[in-house]
């Protein structure tokens, strides 16, 4: 299943210069908003990186390849899911590389280190996005799932920006006056858990559908 994992991460290894540039584009552009750049930069690596890897898979037809060796469905399903918390991790080696070099040379970018709640939205946020893409692809391929991934990116990553600013307000409107009316009295540890636990739930119900997709396919 590694080998697997680690075949996605090598059919694109030319595009890993792109998590580079996507590092520093997005440090300078959002320098002074007040948000954890890291998420952005997470979410837009994740994307590029499973888009890509799809695109390799489908132009190539490996579908086919992977269904006459003796390897089960679920598996290449799994795979899937478990490659997103490799490029994850990925993004946070070179962020972390870039925040390094930037203190190093004194050049004028301000580069927050990478925090454990930033991490872990992070996470949050790119498993969630493709536990909603990943049962379309293996539904209806990777043409129409690459729409669906588009906006997926988009709309997290205005949620994540609108998020940013509604916290930085006095005012911090409906979402986050709904969101202390019902987690006011709980702890920080609490609030984790629940979230991790709604996390872990969608995510099992996603690869379910994603795997009975997958089934269903004829190679």
């Amino acid at each position: 299943m590694l080998n697997l994992i680690l075949k996605d991460i090598l059919i694109q290894k030319k595009s890993l210069a792109y998590i580079a540039l996507y590092v520093v584009i997005f440090s300078i552009a959002f320098q002074g908003t007040g948000m954890d750049t890291f998420i952005v930069i997470a979410v837009a690596v994740t994307y590029q990186m499973v888009a890509t890897a799809c695109a390799y898979e489908d132009k190539a037809g490996s579908d086919i390849m992977w269904n006459s060796m003796p390897i089960k469905r679920r598996n290449i399903v799994l795979t899937k899911y478990l490659s997103v918390l490799f490029y994850t991790i990925i993004s946070a080696l070179v962020y972390m590389v870039f925040t390094i070099l930037i203190n190093l040379t004194a050049i004028p970018i301000s580069v927050a280190p990478i925090t454990l709640p930033g991490l872990a939205a992070a996470f949050i946020s790119t498993i969630l996005m493709n536990d909603v893409y990943f049962p379309v692809y293996f539904k209806f391929g990777y043409m129409r799932a690459r729409v669906i991934s588009i906006i997926l990116f988009f709309v997290l990553f205005i949620g994540i920006l609108s998020m940013a600013q509604m916290a930085q307000s006095k005012q911090s409107g409906t979402l986050f006056k709904i969101f202390n009316a019902t987690f006011g009295n709980a702890s920080g540890m609490q609030i984790i858990f629940a979230i991790i636990v709604a996390e872990l739930i969608f995510t099992l119900i996603s690869y379910a559908l994603s795997v009975k997709f997958y089934n269903n396919k004829e190679f």
